[in-house]
């Protein structure tokens, strides 16, 4: 079967992530999550939602990823691997800075191909604010990341397209992600529009 490069939103950005053609049969769901809600929070939160600069720390390291997409039908697109790089910048004072680098393997392409995102706390909103931008499309997204009990949500737009994320189960070495997606201003969300697993690689 054909592959071809497809233009798919994750995380805090839009990525150029190999997947089969949109024809492609349907593929079983690879990634378990504990239920069907998706990342099911108020998008409102973050006008209430903080967090704390040592709160990402948890994603300091190299990560492989187990990531699935769906379409707007319901169904899923077949799984695909790719490494995660976070790396914390030491700026002094209350400042903190992640970067960090999302890529699926690909020999094809070079290492730094993909998508990189900055991650900045800022301690007057005791929020973290976001800007993720992809290597093929130079596209902006900008978002907001906030804690919520041992789960990190955060909200990002696409153009019209809003995107919310719940990082969860955080173990030292593994992690679940999932997001939710609405065209409409959040009237509707799909649910589970994109799904990844984590493992640690190195710290």
């Amino acid at each position: 079967m054909m592959r071809h490069l497809h233009l798919a939103a994750l995380g805090s950005f839009i990525v150029a992530a190999p997947l089969f053609a949109q024809n492609a049969a349907t593929a079983p769901r690879a990634i378990a999550m504990p239920d069907t809600m998706g990342a099911n929070f108020n998008v409102a939160d973050t006008l209430t939602g903080t967090s704390r600069p040592r709160d990402c720390d948890f994603l300091v390291g190299t990560w492989r990823f187990t990531f699935q997409a769906r379409r707007q039908d319901g169904s899923f697109t077949p799984a695909f691997t790719g490494h995660w790089v976070f790396t914390r910048k030491q700026t002094g004072g209350q400042g903190v800075l992640l970067e960090d680098h999302w890529r699926p393997d690909d020999p094809s392409s070079t290492w730094d191909s993909g998508t990189w995102t900055y991650r900045a706390y800022n301690p007057e909103r005791k929020l973290w604010e976001m800007q993720g931008i992809n290597t093929n499309v130079g596209a902006w997204q900008p978002g907001l990341m906030w804690t919520a009990g041992g789960s990190r949500l955060l909200t990002e737009w696409y153009g019209p397209m809003l995107v919310r994320f719940r990082y969860f189960a955080i173990q030292p070495d593994q992690f679940l992600w999932r997001a939710d997606a609405t065209y409409d201003r959040g009237k509707t969300w799909i649910r589970d529009y994109w799904t990844m697993e984590a493992h640690r690689v190195s710290r």
